[in-house]
């Protein structure tokens, strides 16, 4: 038994020096909702966020290693001071954090506290955080110590209404303004010194909270004076010339002067309505008056659950036909991408099948075609998500400490409103680029259904292309010339008013057979 103990202590011990220290890397991958990644959310977190997190982190990390009380004490000193020059109205503004706690009082007040997100700077003192630091910042627990303060969410309330949508958890943007504190300048709650300097407790009235769309495309990092209009630039970027990789960041993600956009990437296909197994014979006419009649049915006989909505995101359904030089057709294929019903995919197969043909011409130089339509359901962005949007409309709901029932809209709702006016400008003019790209492909030959480009577009304020990179070149020459004919034919109007200030605004363009 007493070997045993001691083998279990040893291994205690080795636990405790190897495993700890990874314990505080890894806090931002534990979230119960979604995981970004963290040079994602380092180049999303405010630079004043940033600065004073890694400031208190250094804070601890100096207390803990501090060989008595005094050295302490004019420690805690220091930094009240340091937070005293960063934060001198007490106020914090579109912050980034996580829920840790999320819960009500027994009368249904709502209290929230966050934790803080940090991300070390990789060269400086990324190895001296401690595994117990962590800052947090959220209201009292109970309406006794919250009589001074009034930093419960009260029933009724459009924040309160607005909560019923978190987790804990879940990232956030938020806002708020904290209240003067003896000791730490901000008002902390921690029961001891230790526990106020090592994982500091902050109290904060929110006035503004929205829930983190971390993206999924490229992040990107430009300068915020909007680039002159140019004349257009294509470039193929040579291997040495691709975007870093996505564990290294930019040093100008602090640069005030930096504004950051995370690039949209739009698929686009080149074929439109059809294509074909063989273009060397003249299949113009042929082809054509079985693409009318296909079109001509399945639009007068759509899907059902489409035309009224029920499947908003949409998606693309292709019917296959092999065609025998007597014009009978061996035999269909359906396949299909996106959010598809059986009702959209029997549209268009009957579409396609009720359209007689005539023998293929005696030219034609195989045994049998195939000719594969594509049928394009487009997305209906004001129906998706139907219920964020009436949620948000209640936030147009007074304040609480308005004097009338209805002059001010609430903090809240007026930056959710905003946002939301953003998210649609961008679903509108990504469909609008999307729609006039695709409309000048025409196909002309076949392609491979594995080729594939990309390429960055820079469109001006007044619409004007400004610059083409080609990243992915791909590996046709002929399929590369075919699209970016395409492409420099392309015309668009002035960018939406409310996203001019992110000119030249910048899209990836994925585009394939």
């Amino acid at each position: 038994m007493p070997f045993h103990r001691i083998l279990l202590t040893i291994s205690l011990l080795l636990y405790s020096y190897v495993f700890v220290p990874s314990v505080w890397s890894q806090q931002l991958d534990n979230s119960a909702g979604s995981k970004p990644a963290p040079e994602i959310l380092g180049a999303m977190i405010p630079e004043n966020q940033q600065i004073i997190m890694n400031a208190l982190a250094e804070f601890a990390a100096q207390y803990k290693t501090s060989p008595n009380a005094v050295q302490k004490f004019f420690l805690r000193q220091k930094r009240q001071k340091f937070l005293r020059e960063k934060l001198k109205n007490f106020v914090v503004n579109e912050w980034i954090g996580r829920i840790q706690t999320l819960r009500t009082t027994e009368n249904g007040k709502a209290y929230l506290v966050l934790e803080l997100a940090i991300i070390p700077p990789e060269d400086t003192f990324e190895n001296q955080v401690i595994p117990e630091f962590k800052v947090t910042m959220g209201t009292w627990n109970n309406a006794y110590t919250d009589l001074d303060y009034n930093t419960l969410i009260l029933p009724g309330t459009p924040l309160h209404t607005w909560l019923a949508n978190f987790n804990e958890g879940e990232w956030l943007v938020f806002s708020g303004s904290s209240f003067p504190g003896d000791e730490d300048y901000l008002k902390e709650t921690s029961p001891t010194e230790s526990e106020a300097m090592l994982s500091p407790q902050f109290i904060l009235k929110f006035e503004f909270l929205d829930k983190i769309d971390f993206p999924e495309s490229e992040l990107i990092i430009t300068e915020s004076p909007a680039t002159p209009e140019l004349p257009v630039k294509i470039e193929v970027l040579k291997s040495q010339d691709l975007p870093v990789s996505k564990t290294k960041i930019s040093k100008k993600t602090l640069s005030k002067k930096t504004t950051i956009h995370f690039r949209p990437e739009l698929t686009i296909r080149y074929y439109q309505d059809y294509r074909l197994s063989n273009y060397n014979w003249d299949y113009q006419k042929y082809i054509d008056r079985w693409h009318r009649l296909v079109r001509y049915h399945w639009s007068n006989h759509p899907p059902s659950d489409y035309l009224d909505g029920s499947i908003p995101e949409g998606g693309e359904v292709f019917v296959l036909a092999t065609v025998g030089m007597d014009g009978i057709v061996s035999g269909y294929q359906v396949s299909s991408l996106g959010e598809v019903s059986d009702k959209m995919r029997e549209a268009a197969l009957e579409a396609t099948r009720l359209v007689p043909l005539p023998p293929l011409p005696e030219e034609f130089p195989d045994e049998v075609l195939k000719v594969e339509f594509r049928f394009d359901h487009s997305r209906i962005p004001h129906l998706i998500k139907a219920d964020v949007d009436q949620m948000k409309a209640v936030l147009m709901l007074q304040d609480n400490n308005t004097m009338d029932g209805n002059s001010i809209v609430s903090k809240t709702g007026q930056k959710l409103l905003k946002k939301q006016r953003l998210k649609q400008a961008r679903a509108s003019l990504h469909e609008e680029l999307r729609q006039e790209f695709s409309s000048h492909f025409q196909p002309h030959q076949r392609f491979e259904p594995s080729l594939e480009l990309q390429i960055e577009i820079s469109i001006s304020r007044s619409g004007k292309v400004l610059e083409q990179k080609l990243t992915l070149p791909g590996k046709s020459v002929k399929f590369q010339l075919a699209v970016m004919n395409g492409l420099n034919k392309a015309r668009f109007g002035s960018l939406p008013k409310v996203l001019r200030s992110e000119a030249p605004y910048r899209v990836r363009l994925r585009v394939i057979p």
